[in-house]
């Protein structure tokens, strides 16, 4: 096992490039180099680096999401080999919080051939390491699914590792075990689950880490900044010719923060959480999922054509969510019962009725609509704007010093400006400590007072 523990603005993506870039002029005929990624972006770039240099993706290269790598390489093709069930889809709808509800809805799911999203990594775990119960008929077989993936895979390289849940941790382990090259790149200081499993590969592996601690985006005074806040060890050093400016802003000095938020050109504005001011939710696309997924089923008991299905689903989904504001959900029933020319029974109307109630709450979240740190992660800009709640007042304070994951979630929001970051200090957090603690501690860090641009005539 090879790791690479590599700060903000390290250059990561660059890096896994370029290791990757050496691996594969040792990669045997046949056999494959998988690059796993934890988000979609992350892949893309990948792709674009690796094309930049080869002009194509070599045919014995594979760039996926966690995701898509344990569906195609391990679920999809194994798990019904092991277990009841032959899974060919994902879903990603809103599972119920009720224990015995969310256990209803993973059965249903399974009955249709879906597995969860939330329930990917443990599933594959399941295949390639152990499952509670396994009798020694399961044991040989799961022994031939690891012989025939080891035969064509060469070895696998995980960007931000430090993302990496229990079951792929295990998953890891694993593979490592069977002899397979097993390349991990991240930042125990951007593990936002405080999940931890990386950090402990970092110290179970003392002998295969190296440490990047350069830092080539950050501007000088940002990295000085944000090195009081993380481990010796992992403290990184600015590359940038560039000072860069950390201000403050009270927000009680301010007449509306939401009119600040959209005319001082800002590039990224975010924040630790929504709270009952502050909403992170523009879009979210889990909402819509449930009622995706109840509408697919009602669709697939009036025709068999899988495209007349999709042109279906696409108009009456625009259909819905044009009247979502205005109509009330017995009105959008009659208008899937009219469109379909079904009539829907009353747990069909149950289950519309509740994917409903979860678009509808999201597209009327109140509150002013910015980023959460998680969303940003991996994002930079020019001018940065971080809203300091009371959750996350006290570590950048010094009154709580823990490396947890609230200070991870700190040092992530002073490491994604490239020039100005500005300190957005809520009315909560004023409240809550005094005047003396904020002078003591702007004075001891050098932090100035941020001068509004004047907003255009």
């Amino acid at each position: 096992m090879n790791i690479i523990v590599a700060g903000a603005g390290a250059g990561k993506t660059t890096s896994m490039a370029s290791h990757i870039l050496n691996r594969l002029e040792k990669v045997e005929d046949g056999k494959i180099l998988y690059v796993i990624t934890y988000t979609n972006s992350a892949k893309n770039k990948i792709r674009e680096l690796i094309i930049e240099n080869k002009g194509i993706i070599p045919k014995q290269l594979r760039i996926e999401t966690i995701h898509a790598f344990l569906l195609h390489e391990v679920i999809y093709p194994f798990h019904h080999l092991l277990f009841e069930g032959h899974f060919n889809s994902v879903s990603y709808i809103n599972l119920p919080t009720n224990r015995a509800f969310s256990a209803g809805k993973l059965k249903e799911l399974k009955q249709n051939n879906y597995i969860h999203v939330e329930k990917v990594t443990e599933t594959a775990k399941w295949i390639l390491c152990k499952k509670t119960g396994d009798n020694r008929l399961i044991k040989e077989k799961r022994e031939k699914i690891i012989n025939t993936i080891s035969r064509y895979l060469d070895c696998v390289y995980i960007d931000e590792a430090q993302d990496m849940d229990e079951h792929m941790t295990q998953i890891v382990k694993l593979l490592d075990n069977k002899g397979l090259y097993i390349f991990l790149i991240g930042d125990p200081k951007q593990d936002l689950r405080g999940r931890n499993f990386f950090s402990n590969l970092v110290i179970q592996h003392q002998e295969a880490v190296v440490y990047e601690p350069t830092n080539h985006r950050s501007p000088l005074s940002h990295v000085n900044f944000s090195n009081h806040y993380i481990p010796f060890e992992q403290k990184q050093i600015p590359l940038s010719k560039i000072e860069g400016e950390i201000k403050f802003v009270l927000e009680k000095e301010i007449e509306s923060s939401e009119d600040f938020f959209n005319n001082q050109n800002w590039d990224r504005i975010y924040i630790y959480q929504k709270n009952n001011r502050f909403n992170t939710h523009e879009k979210d696309k889990a909402s819509n999922h449930n009622l995706i997924f109840e509408l697919e089923k009602l669709i697939s008991r009036t025709t068999d054509n899988e495209k007349e299905r999709k042109l279906i689903q696409y108009e009456l989904l625009k259909d819905i969510f044009s009247r979502l504001k205005d109509s009330n959900n017995n009105e959008i029933l009659l208008l899937i019962e009219k469109v379909l020319n079904l009539k829907l029974n009353s747990q069909d109307k149950a289950k519309i009725h509740d994917s409903l109630k979860i678009a509808n709450e999201k597209s009327h979240s109140p509150g002013i609509l910015v980023n959460s740190i998680d969303s940003i992660k991996g994002l930079e800009g020019e001018k940065c704007l971080f809203i300091v709640t009371t959750e996350i007042a006290e570590y950048l304070l010094g009154i709580k010093k823990d490396q947890n994951k609230m200070m991870n979630y700190l040092y992530v929001a002073l490491t994604r400006s490239k020039r100005e970051l500005v300190l957005f200090i809520t009315l909560e957090v004023h409240l809550k400590y005094t005047i003396q603690n904020w002078e003591a501690f702007l004075s001891s860090k050098k932090i100035s007072k941020y001068i509004s641009v004047p907003l255009a005539p």
